[in-house]
């Protein structure tokens, strides 16, 4: 039996005092994701606004736009091979764009992430807001980091294509490779892309035991965002840290535990 067993709770109540000890430092190390999920919203309604327009949608008209639609979900539903000429299409170039986007804020909050865990461990050590949210993109860890970005990402798609289910396993227990790389390198004080492989076989090791926690903090955070985004993203410039401190704060704990047994 594991008597070190952490709580979500515990995790939320440790990343609450955090942010609130620190309220300006949290905000000022997330500027730069919080400005990109502003930039993100703007994009994405971009996109949606000409989609809907290519559909003959008016969206200034919500009696047209419901009419429309409406001749949309019974055209699929008639003749469901008709599907793909009401799906979203981007250009190569809008594609790639999105893609640069995603891989640009991943990088930046893995950054983010790193400098808060070298905050938890040494509370005296002094944190320049956009040279650590910056660190991901250093020769230290930035072509690693591109790898394990990617086969993350292809693990996530490809087990969300198998009916969800399994997209959601491998995040849990995928989930702190980004982490247990950066220990590696501290800890070899170099890095190799074997080490960035067997992140992901050691964040599964980790990970036992502690699935369910990690699950009750996504799913919390999954019913923020859908608050968040009905705000436009203004909740973002708490979001944003608070769900930072919380990663870092979850994988400092668990792997503490896993010290002591």
């Amino acid at each position: 039996m594991n008597n070190n067993r952490i709580s979500a709770l515990e995790i939320r109540r440790e990343a609450h005092r955090a942010f609130r000890k620190d309220i300006k430092g949290n905000i000022s190390l997330n500027v730069i994701p919080i400005l990109l999920r502003f930039l993100a919203v703007y994009f994405g309604t971009k996109i949606y606004t000409t989609w809907m327009a290519n559909l003959n949608v008016n969206l200034a008209d919500p009696s047209q736009a419901s009419q429309r639609l409406s001749e949309i979900s019974a055209s699929m539903a008639n003749d469901p091979s008709s599907a793909s000429d009401f799906m979203l299409t981007l250009t190569p170039e809008t594609s790639v764009a999105v893609y640069a986007f995603m891989f640009f804020f991943i990088m930046i909050c893995v950054g983010v992430s790193y400098t808060l865990i070298d905050k938890l461990r040494n509370p005296d050590y002094q944190v320049n807001a956009l040279k650590g949210s910056l660190q991901a993109f250093s020769g230290r860890y930035f072509f690693p980091l591109l790898f394990i970005t990617a086969l993350f990402g292809l693990f996530l798609e490809a087990g969300l294509m198998l009916y969800i289910i399994p997209g959601i396993w491998f995040l849990m227990i995928f989930s702190q490779a980004f982490f247990i790389f950066k220990d590696d390198v501290a800890d070899q004080n170099k890095w190799t892309l074997r080490m960035a492989f067997s992140s992901f076989s050691r964040s599964s090791v980790l990970m036992r035991g502690y699935k369910w926690a990690y699950f009750s903090l996504c799913f919390e955070f999954f019913f923020w965002e859908i608050l968040n985004a009905l705000t436009h993203e203004l909740l973002s410039i708490w979001l944003q840290p608070y769900e930072q401190l919380t990663m870092a704060i979850f994988y400092q704990k668990v792997l503490e535990n896993n010290r002591k047994k």
